[in-house]
């Protein structure tokens, strides 16, 4: 009976240890963080939108992870994904797409400076 709790403890401490998706600040360092709802910044790729690819998407949309087929690394990967609608349909998690990020939506302030980008014809 003893050896039962010993192993179902084990396994319960290197089940919940091993959640990759608990560990925040692994995925979502904040050094060099930058507040992409801050207004005040340019409304183009480099200042905005590439922070939000940053802090959001390349955890699993990078060229070493390519989750569904999907890069979002430089500009044109952005950009192609934008002009489709596609970008704005995940992040809105619209019908249809498959809402992105998967377990929390992004904050609004940065779904409305993607769909500013956008709309501003998605300068770099």
């Amino acid at each position: 009976m003893r050896k039962k709790i010993s192993l179902i403890l084990a396994i319960v401490t290197l089940g919940l240890d091993g959640c990759y998706y608990d560990r925040f600040n692994e995925l979502h360092p904040l050094d060099g963080y930058v507040n992409t709802c801050d207004e005040t910044l340019p409304d183009n790729y480099q200042s905005v939108t590439r922070n939000i690819m940053l802090s959001n998407c390349i955890s699993c949309h990078s060229n070493s992870v390519r989750q569904g087929d999907v890069v979002l690394e430089t500009y044109s990967q952005v950009k192609q994904h934008a002009a489709t609608g596609e970008l704005m349909g995940v992040v809105r998690r619209q019908s249809g797409y498959q809402p992105m990020p998967p377990e929390t939506a992004l904050r609004g302030c940065d779904i409305e400076q993607l769909q500013q980008w956008i709309d501003n014809g998605m300068p770099e």
